[in-house]
């Protein structure tokens, strides 16, 4: 079979190309005989015109638009900005709860600085909760950080109002830095509350008693007794509070209570003492702020109570040993009080000079001290001074137009200054 080429038969190219004007289908891409009007393949109209892209996109062209550096790296930075997000809140979420697992479990280790850490943590991952501020506060309060504590109790009290745990927290550690309102505020709202916490009832009364407050203290120390029967602090308190009503009797049985259930000794020893002393119990009382004395031999107010005590009982010689004992430890808060026993003592000692030095150094320090005045005029008095001892008497009139002596008092009843005015 012969291989024929145009030109052989020799036409000429125009003849050629008239003669062989076959065509491919646009549509089939198969090819078309000379003269026909339709695609024998696809019934396709020679004549219907159609829009062909001559330049078709391949897979493979498609793909490497695909891969082109910049758009790979966009791609890549977008799903990785996506699952970063996404990735940061996963982490922060279960790194703060696992800082929050791992405070408990120190909690109940009682490793208290390493729980506080692991709460801290939490917060600074972003566990900014009311229960995550409570549980810092109260290993914080474990480690005796109590001003610290007491903020963080009242920042989770600043998201929920009501949480009685952070309430009764923040009372305990207002309590303990001195902010005896701040404690009242929280523990008032504490027993709101949960009125039947004896605890929360105990607290609020101790903050009473101590901003001076000693009816409501002695009512919900009682109402905190009333619960708890045999916590020895409330019983304790309760007496101090009794005492300060001036309900002495019933003071000294609760402080016998409290010294029952555990309480300490040396505490208990001098409160019961003193209280023994304002109702008139003075061998009692002598007997009770002895063993305080033993068990603080460094306090002298317990061992200017005692010399006291030892006064009222016309024990001159004892009480001035006991304050001789004392003198080198006396605070100068503690000064007045030294020097007026000083001087009465020496006064029934007759001892007038060693009296009015020690009455001239107790009105040098506080000048407006009606008492110091009438002291100082009795020893002008007893040493025969009149103008001198009127003088004084004058000037304690002047600062407290009352006077009575009462059995505590170091003066007796007929020694006040309108009697002395009489001196002649």
């Amino acid at each position: 079979m012969y291989d024929y080429q145009p030109g052989d038969f020799g036409e000429t190219g125009s003849q050629s190309d008239a003669n062989n004007s076959a065509r491919r289908c646009p549509r089939c891409s198969k090819m078309i005989p000379a003269g026909l009007a339709v695609c024998p393949n696809c019934a396709l109209s020679m004549d219907e015109e159609i829009q062909v892209d001559l330049h078709p996109e391949t897979p493979s062209e498609r793909l490497r638009k695909i891969f082109k550096p910049r758009n790979v790296i966009l791609s890549v930075l977008t799903v990785a900005a996506a699952l970063g997000l996404y990735g940061y809140f996963v982490l922060q979420r279960f790194s703060s709860a696992s800082f929050i697992s791992a405070g408990d479990r120190f909690m109940q280790e009682q490793n208290y600085s390493a729980a506080a850490d692991s709460y801290r943590q939490a917060l600074q991952t972003g566990s900014q909760m009311a229960e995550v501020y409570e549980k810092l506060a109260w290993a914080e309060y474990q480690l005796s950080q109590d001003a610290e504590a007491l903020g963080h109790f009242e920042d989770a009290l600043s998201m929920e109002p009501d949480r009685w745990l952070s309430l009764y927290g923040a009372g305990l550690s207002a309590y303990r830095v001195r902010e005896y309102d701040r404690a009242v505020a929280h523990l008032s709202r504490a027993v709101a509350l949960a009125p039947d916490q004896a605890g929360a009832y105990a607290y609020l009364g101790l903050a009473e008693y101590r901003l001076g407050d000693y009816e409501a203290a002695y009512a919900h120390l009682t109402e905190a007794w009333v619960y708890d029967p045999q916590d020895p602090t409330t019983l304790y308190y309760l007496g101090q509070t009794l005492a300060m009503r001036k309900e002495f009797d019933a003071a000294v049985e609760r402080l016998t209570e409290s010294e029952s259930l555990g309480f300490e000794p040396g505490a208990v020893f001098y409160a019961r003492g003193l209280a023994h002393m304002q109702a008139e119990n003075l061998g009692a009382a002598h007997a009770d702020l002895q063993k305080a004395l033993a068990a603080y031999p460094g306090r002298a107010d317990v061992a200017l109570s005692l010399a006291k005590a030892s006064y009222l009982m016309n024990d001159f010689s004892a009480a001035a040993e006991q304050l001789a004992a004392v003198q080198a430890q006396i605070s100068p808060g503690h000064m007045p009080e030294f020097l007026a026993l000083a001087g009465w003592v020496a006064m029934r000692r007759e001892d007038f000079a060693k009296a009015g030095d020690a009455f001239n150094q107790w009105v040098n320090l506080e000048p407006d001290n009606a008492e110091a005045m009438n002291s100082l005029g009795w020893a002008a008095y007893y040493s025969g001074d009149c103008k001198t001892a009127i003088f004084y008497f004058k000037k304690a009139i002047q600062l407290q137009d009352e006077w009575a002596g009462t059995h505590t008092s170091l003066n007796n009843a007929e020694e006040i200054p309108q009697t002395g005015l009489q001196c002649k």
